[in-house]
């Protein structure tokens, strides 16, 4: 299982579970969509606990969690890409959620990809 997809499931099962906080792996990655999603306000923050282990702490809004839905977009075997105008298209008839997709300026949220007009990997949707 890949870095992304482990923090997608662990996220949903503590959500499930009503977990507070939750530990995942240390990466680059992982490292920066948690910033996206903080930024954002889906998560309360985020503590590097050392190299290997990143502690999660979960948002709950009257004992229900603001992320409902967290997928995984792409995948090692199936990479999805999203030009500006396709992404448009998509959030055009988008639910009341986002993408963060990986571009050659960094990871970026569907609106800033929009801004700067540029596509890129749609990595995960969260709603």
């Amino acid at each position: 299982m890949n870095l992304l997809s482990d923090l997608v499931m662990r996220i949903k099962v503590a959500n499930t579970a009503k977990i507070l906080k939750i530990n995942v792996i240390n990466s680059k990655l992982c490292l920066n969509i948690l910033k996206v999603m903080y930024k954002l306000g889906y998560i309360r923050g985020f503590i590097v606990i050392d190299s290997k282990t990143i502690t999660v702490l979960l948002k709950y809004i009257n004992n229900k969690p603001v992320i409902k839905n967290i997928y995984v977009i792409s995948t090692p075997g199936r990479r999805v890409y999203l030009k500006s105008k396709e992404l448009k298209r998509q959030i055009d008839k988008k639910d009341s959620g986002f993408y963060i997709i990986s571009t050659s300026k960094g990871l970026m949220t569907d609106e800033e990809v929009l801004l700067f007009n540029i596509g890129g990997e749609a990595l995960i949707k969260i709603s």
